[in-house]
């Protein structure tokens, strides 16, 4: 029985990919960002922690990619005005950019910038939605801190968890970038981790579309322990 349930295991491991989501680390002080550019990949998050005594705030210039960030961030219904020693913010990244410039709004003149360049991940898997053919695959099964990439093919589209637990479209909610969560025809294309294991079932919000979808999110634990959790 042991042999049999890891030979299943292991066909199901050819179809995954492993490209682990990670947190970025910005320390704000001094009227300096540390590191001031950054490079990340697309489904990262990056953190920002103010260890100085002075107001600051992280705010970005390009207009595709709007965030204005100190104690939480002006989109996900935190205060983006520059603030005083503590403050924490995150903003996760789910679409590919040469090059995101931001600032501290009352240290720009100090030369308080920053920049980040997000890029395409070397392995992920692949969902694709269409007016033709829904979510394809419609369901998939992954190993968790996994990346996806979701593409809208054609027809207004997003994907919204059916518990709620996430919205996405050209934009996520809640990732604190000004975007696009409602289902749109734009040609969008994001990158998203699943970082816990579950079953995240999902659906297109458009009231003339039935898509649907579910991600299958399978513990590390199995593979790290050889099996012995099966």
């Amino acid at each position: 029985m042991r042999k049999f349930k890891i030979i299943l295991v292991w066909a199901w491991v050819t179809f995954f990919v492993t490209s682990y989501a990670e947190i970025h680390e910005v320390v704000v002080q001094d009227n300096n960002f540390t590191p001031a550019n950054l490079g990340v990949l697309a489904g990262d998050t990056i953190r920002w922690f103010n260890q100085g005594n002075n107001n600051h705030n992280v705010a970005s210039t390009d207009l595709n990619f709007l965030f204005r960030c100190a104690a939480g961030c002006d989109d996900t219904g935190g205060n983006g005005d520059p603030a005083g020693n503590g403050w924490i913010s995150e903003v996760t990244f789910h679409q590919v950019d040469a090059s995101i410039p931001y600032i501290c709004e009352p240290h720009v003149g100090f030369g308080m910038t920053g920049s980040i360049s997000i890029q395409t991940p070397t392995e992920f898997a692949t969902v694709v939605v269409s007016d033709a053919n829904g979510f394809e695959p419609q369901s998939l099964t992954i190993v968790q801190n996994t990346r996806v990439r979701f593409t809208n093919a054609g027809g207004a589209h997003n994907m919204a968890a059916d518990d709620d637990s996430f919205r996405c479209a050209h934009g996520c909610r809640d990732d604190g970038i000004e975007g696009v969560d409602e289902f749109t025809g734009f040609p969008w294309q994001i990158f998203m981790k699943f970082t816990e294991p579950g079953s995240y079932a999902y659906h297109c919000q458009n009231p003339a579309h039935t898509e649907t979808g579910v991600i299958h999110v399978l513990s590390d634990a199995i593979f790290e322990n050889g099996f012995d959790s099966l």
